[in-house]
């Protein structure tokens, strides 16, 4: 995914027989549309209250897209904000550990909002690079299933639903194609913890469950195009 990501942008920059924009044509309001392939890296931890249990650290890819809008001061600075979503992200956990025949997956469904200031730096009239800083402001649900592959009534499904605000950055590459603004862009942001609890049991037992999805970081390689309207 994100190798076709590179080389559609790298495709669309070759093409250097769009004319450039005077400086004044970067200014004003804009609009854009993203695709992404995103990645979700985390910390699992389950088991036992107060026990040592080991922490498996999971990684997970979705297909996301946006659109987003803004307004440009000028060539150099730009205000951006836009709604995202994607398919969920899956990963499977302690895969290692976990019996033949029996499953026990992770699944995160994300959407949220954008708000940023772009700074560009631009080499000749044609390309540029910049960067970004804001807030993600997203709402999440978690679950973990797990089971027997062939026994369907053994299903369990524990659901965590989760929001608020991260620090945002990115940065990237763009070029002016056509009247527009063709961008490649890494992206990093986060999302909090999201933790469950499974009462099962007394103190005298033992046995009450914690799942907690910790150090939630979200990197994402992001092809946009921007059209400036005048």
């Amino acid at each position: 995914m994100r190798k076709a990501v590179v080389l559609g942008v790298l495709g669309l920059a070759g093409t250097l027989a769009s004319p450039a924009f005077a400086d004044d044509d970067f200014s004003g309001v804009r609009l854009g549309l993203q695709l992404s392939s995103d990645t979700l890296e985390s910390d699992y931890f389950e088991g036992p209250v107060a026990a040592t249990t080991p922490t498996d650290q999971t990684s997970s890819n979705r297909f996301g897209y946006g659109f987003f809008g803004g307004w440009a001061l000028n060539k150099y600075l730009a205000f951006e904000g836009g709604l995202i979503g994607g398919t969920k992200y899956d990963a499977d956990i302690f895969p290692e550990a976990v019996p033949d025949g029996f499953y026990d997956v992770q699944r995160v469904d994300l959407w949220g909002g954008e708000l940023s200031v772009v700074g560009s730096f631009w080499i000749g009239k044609r390309f540029s690079i910049f960067g970004r800083a804001g807030m993600f402001g997203y709402k999440s649900e978690v679950t973990e299933s797990f089971g027997d592959s062939l026994d369907p009534s053994s299903k369990t499904v524990v659901k965590v639903e989760g929001d608020g605000f991260e620090p945002m950055f990115g940065i990237g590459v763009q070029t002016v194609l056509d009247g527009a603004l063709v961008r490649l862009e890494y992206k990093q942001t986060a999302i909090g913890d999201h933790r469950f609890f499974d009462n099962q049991g007394t103190a005298a037992t033992g046995d009450d469950i914690e799942y907690n999805w910790r150090n939630n970081d979200i990197s994402s390689l992001t092809f946009s195009i921007v059209w400036i309207l005048k």
